[in-house]
C-alpha cells in the first residue's frame, strides 16, 4: 500500500472553493436587504386586516401604510405606486413593484415584488 496518498484539498481546489462562496456571499448581502424591505412592505398591508380598510378612504388607508413604513424603515418604496380597488364586498390593496441593483461591473440584478391585501379573506 501506498501511503503518501493525497488526503484534504489541493491550494488550487481551496481557491475554487473561496471564489464560489465569495459570489454567493455577495449575491446574498446584495439581494438580502431587498427581501428584507420587501417583508417589512408585506406586514405593512397585513396591519390593514385589524382596519376597517372598506369604511376608510384611500388617503387613510396610504397613511397607515406610509406609517408603518417610516417605522420599520423602508425608504426605497413609493407609496404612490400603492393601487386601491374597491368593489362592492371587498377592497383589495396591491403594491407591486420592482427593484434593480447592481451586482458586479455591468450586471445588474432586478427583484420583482407583488404583494396584495384582500379585506374579504
Amino acid at each position: 500500500m501506498n501511503t503518501r496518498n493525497q488526503s484534504g484539498l489541493s491550494a488550487i481546489g481551496m481557491l475554487v472553493v473561496l471564489a464560489i462562496a465569495g459570489f454567493l456571499g455577495t449575491a446574498a448581502f446584495t439581494v438580502g436587504p431587498l427581501f428584507l424591505d420587501n417583508y417589512f412592505v408585506n406586514g405593512a398591508l397585513q396591519i390593514l386586516a385589524n382596519e376597517k380598510v372598506h369604511e376608510m378612504t384611500d388617503r387613510q388607508i396610504r397613511r397607515k401604510v406610509q406609517g408603518s413604513f417610516t417605522i420599520n424603515s423602508v425608504r426605497d418604496v413609493d407609496i404612490k405606486i400603492l393601487n386601491i380597488e374597491r368593489q362592492k364586498t371587498r377592497t383589495l390593496v396591491t403594491l407591486n413593484y420592482e427593484k434593480r441593483v447592481n451586482f458586479m461591473a455591468n450586471v445588474d440584478i432586478v427583484v420583482v415584488f407583488k404583494n396584495k391585501y384582500d379585506s374579504s379573506q
